[in-house]
C-alpha cells in the first residue's frame, strides 16, 4: 500500500507540473512582444534626445507608424526570421541535434560492454513506456554525468548519454537517467524544447543585429567630442540605434532565459516523476543525482551551443547566475523529492563500468521465453482510471536474447516481422515463404529459419514489444527496400490465419514510418459505425462470455457519450479486421481529443473485469498506435 501511495503521488506531481507549463509558455510569447514594443518607445525617446535636445525628451511618445514599422516591425521580423531559420534546422530530427552536440551513434553490434548495457536499458525503457525505440548516441568527449533527449516527435527522437555517465553510473542509476529522458519524449517536452531553442535563436539574432550596427561606432564615436556630437545631429544615428538594439537584444535574451529556466524546471520535476513511474525505483534516479552532485570537476564548459541547448540536458551545466538562470531545479531539491529521508550526504564517485553479467540486467540473458505481464489486482471501483489502463498495457515480461539481438539488425527485424505472420501449417507456411523468397537475396528467410524456434515459443503478449524493438531497424531500409518489404507483408498477410497480428504490423508501421500511408479511396463508413466496429473488435478479442462482452461494450459506449451509438455489441460475424482497419482510418481523421476519448473507451471496456488478456492488450495497442495515441504518460496527457 505504501508503494502504491508513493506512485500515486508521482502521478499527482505530473498533473501539477503540466498545469504550470502552459502559463510559462504564454509568458515567453508575451516577453517577445514586450521587447519589440519597447524598442519603438526607446527609439522615439532617443530621436527626440538627439535631434531636439533643446526641447527635451517627451515622456509620452507620439504615434509614428513609420517609426513603429522601422523599429518594432524590423525587430519582430528579425526575431521571427531567426527563430524560423533555427527551427527549420531542428526539423531534421533528434539525430541531427545529437550529432550537433557531439554525439556519436551507437551501433547495435558494438562490443563495448558499457554501450551494450546502455542499449539494453534503452530497449527496456521503450517497452516499459510504450514509446518507439529512439536513436542512441554517446558523447565520448564529455566525462561529466549527463544525458539529453531531442526530437520533434517520438518517431524521430534521439537519446544521448555522456561517457562519464556510462563509466560512473550503476545499471539502476543509468536506467533512472534514461527513463528521465524517455519521460521528456513521452510528455512532449522535446518538441517544446525545440521551440524554446528557436525562440532563443530569434532573440540572439536581435542582439547580433545590434552588435553589427554598433560596430559602425568604431570608425567615429559620437561621444568623443562636442564637434562629433554636433555632427551626429545631421545624420541618421545608426551607431546609436545599434547600441540600443544590442542592449535590448541582450535584455531579451536575459528575459527569455529566465522564462526558459522556469519552463524547464517544471518539466524536470515532471520527468523525474514519470521516470519513477517507468522504473518503479526512485533510488536509481536519486543515486544518479547524488553522483552528479559529488563528481569533482563535474561542470561542463559553457559554449554558445550550451547556452542555447542547456535545457535539453539531464543536469544543468552551471554558469553565470546559476541560482537564477539555471534551467534545472537544485539537485538536492530533486533528490529530496525522490527520497524524502535523504540526509544530505553526497558519496564519493568511483567509476563503475559494466560487467558482462550486468549488461542484460532486467532483460535476463538466461531467459529463453517471454513472461507475460502479471494479472493486476482487482479494483475497488468499476470504471478504471487512466493510470490503471496505462499500467495494464505495459510490458513487464522478458524477451529472448536471440530475438532482441536480431531485432536490432534490418535483416533480423524483417525476419521477425514475417515470422510473426506465418501460419503453423507446414504446407501453407511454405506457400507464404515463397512470396518473400527474394527479400535481401534470401538472407531474410535464412534468418527466419534460425529464429523460428524462438518465434514459435513466443507468447501472444510479447508480440507487440517485439514489433516495437524491430521497427527502428526496418526504418533504416531504403525506400526501395521498404516498398518490397511492405509488398511481401501484404502477400504473406493475405494468407495469415491470425488477422490480429497483421493489424498489429500495420499499426506499428503507421506508428514508426512517416511515409507509410493508406492507399485507395477514403472509407465511406460513418463515425458512429466506425466506433461500434472497432470497439466491438476490441471486446470480441477477449475470452469472456457473451454476457460479459456485452457489459464491456456498454461500458465503452458510455465513455463515448454519443446518443447515436447503440449499446448492443456487433455480432461476431460482422467484426472483420479488414473493416476494422478502414474504420480506424475514419477515427484517425478526428481531433486528438476524440481519438484519446475513444482509446480510453476501449481501455475501459478491456478492464471491465479487472483483467487485461494478452490479445486485448495487443488489439488496444494496435488501435492506439494507428490513432497516434501513446500510453507513455497517460492517454489524457
Amino acid at each position: 500500500m505504501g508503494h502504491m501511495a508513493e506512485t500515486m503521488n508521482f502521478f499527482r506531481a505530473q498533473d501539477e507540473a503540466r498545469g504550470r507549463t502552459t502559463k510559462l509558455v504564454v509568458l515567453l510569447v508575451l516577453a517577445i512582444f514586450i521587447l519589440t514594443g519597447s524598442l519603438y518607445f526607446i527609439a522615439d525617446y532617443a530621436l527626440d534626445f538627439v535631434y531636439r535636445p533643446e526641447q527635451g525628451p517627451r515622456i509620452i511618445a507620439q504615434s509614428k507608424p513609420g517609426l513603429f514599422l522601422a523599429t518594432s516591425g524590423t525587430a519582430l521580423l528579425v526575431i521571427l526570421g531567426g527563430s524560423l531559420w533555427r527551427i527549420s534546422q531542428l526539423e531534421k530530427g533528434g539525430s541531427f541535434i545529437a550529432q550537433g552536440l557531439g554525439g556519436r551513434p551507437v551501433s547495435a553490434h558494438t562490443k563495448d560492454l558499457e554501450e551494450l548495457r546502455y542499449l539494453n536499458i534503452v530497449e527496456e525503457m521503450a517497452l516499459a513506456s510504450g514509446l518507439p525505440v529512439p536513436a542512441c548516441f554517446v558523447v565520448d568527449g564529455d566525462t561529466t554525468i549527463n544525458a539529453f533527449a531531442a526530437g520533434n516527435s517520438p518517431q524521430d527522437a534521439a537519446v544521448a548519454v555522456t561517457r562519464g555517465a556510462l563509466r560512473n553510473l550503476s545499471r539502476d542509476e543509468l536506467q533512472g537517467v534514461v527513463a528521465h529522458e524517455f519521460s521528456h519524449i513521452g510528455n512532449g517536452d522535446t518538441k517544446l524544447n525545440m521551440r524554446i531553442i528557436g525562440a532563443i535563436a530569434g532573440l540572439t539574432a536581435l542582439s547580433q543585429l545590434g552588435y553589427f550596427m554598433k560596430r559602425l561606432m568604431s570608425e567615429e564615436s559620437i561621444f568623443d567630442s562636442e564637434e562629433a556630437w554636433e555632427k551626429a545631429k545631421g545624420r541618421p544615428p545608426l551607431p546609436f540605434g545599434g547600441l540600443v538594439v544590442y542592449i535590448l537584444g541582450l535584455g531579451g535574451v536575459f528575459f527569455a532565459r529566465i522564462i526558459q529556466a522556469s519552463v524547464s524546471r517544471q518539466h524536470e520535476y515532471l520527468a523525474d516523476a514519470s521516470a519513477v513511474q517507468f522504473t518503479r525505483n526512485p533510488d536509481g534516479l536519486a543515486g544518479a543525482l547524488k553522483k552528479i552532485a559529488g563528481l569533482k570537476g563535474g561542470k561542463r564548459p559553457s559554449t554558445t551551443s550550451d547556452l542555447e541547448t542547456q535545457h535539453l540536458f539531464f543536469s544543468s551545466p552551471g554558469g553565470f547566475m546559476e541560482s537564477l538562470l539555471s534551467s534545472h531545479p537544485p539537485i538536492l531539491e530533486r533528490i529530496l523529492r525522490l527520497q524524502p529521508t535523504f540526509d544530505g550526504v553526497i558519496p564519493d564517485v568511483e567509476p563503475v563500468g559494466a560487467s558482462d553479467e550486468l549488461v542484460a540486467g532486467l532483460s535476463g540473458r538466461q531467459a529463453s521465453a517471454a513472461i507475460p505481464p502479471p494479472i493486476r489486482a482487482a479494483r475497488a471501483h468499476q470504471i478504471p482510471t487512466d493510470q490503471e489502463i496505462q499500467e495494464a498495457v505495459g510490458f513487464l515480461g522478458m524477451l529472448p536474447m536471440d530475438l532482441r539481438a536480431s531485432a536490432a539488425d534490418s535483416i533480423g527485424a524483417m525476419a521477425i516481422i514475417l515470422g510473426l505472420i506465418l501460419r503453423q501449417d507446414p504446407e501453407l507456411r511454405a506457400q507464404q515463404l515463397a512470396t518473400a523468397q527474394g527479400l535481401a537475396g534470401g538472407e531474410v528467410l535464412a534468418e527466419l529459419r534460425r529464429l523460428n524456434p524462438s518465434l514459435q515459443a513466443l507468447s501472444a503478449g510479447s508480440r507487440v514489444p517485439l514489433l516495437d524493438l524491430s521497427m527502428p531497424a526496418v526504418k533504416q531500409l531504403s525506400k526501395t527496400q521498404l516498398a518490397l518489404f511492405r509488398l511481401a507483408i501484404q502477400k504473406v498477410g493475405y494468407d495469415a490465419k491470425d488477422g490480429l497480428i497483421v493489424l498489429l504490423v500495420q499499426a506499428s508501421m503507421h506508428r514508426y514510418l512517416d511515409d507509410v500511408g493508406r492507399s485507395g479511396p477514403p472509407p465511406l463508413v460513418g463515425l458512429s459505425v466506425s466506433y461500434a466496429l472497432v470497439l466491438s473488435a476490441v471486446v470480441r478479442t477477449s475470452r469472456e462470455t457473451a454476457q460479459a462482452q456485452q457489459e464491456a461494450f456498454a461500458l465503452g459506449v458510455a465513455e463515448l457519450a454519443r446518443p447515436d451509438l447503440s449499446t448492443t455489441i456487433l455480432p461476431e460475424s460482422e467484426v472483420d479486421l479488414q473493416k476494422v482497419d478502414e474504420a480506424l482510418a475514419v477515427i484517425a481523421a478526428q481531433s486528438v481529443f476524440e481519438r484519446r476519448r475513444f482509446v480510453r473507451a476501449c481501455g475501459v471496456a478491456m478492464l471491465h473485469d479487472d483483467v487485461a488478456e494478452a490479445a486485448e492488450i495487443e488489439i488496444l495497442r494496435a488501435v492506439a498506435d494507428t490513432l497516434g495515441i501513446t500510453f507513455a504518460t497517460g492517454i489524457r496527457a
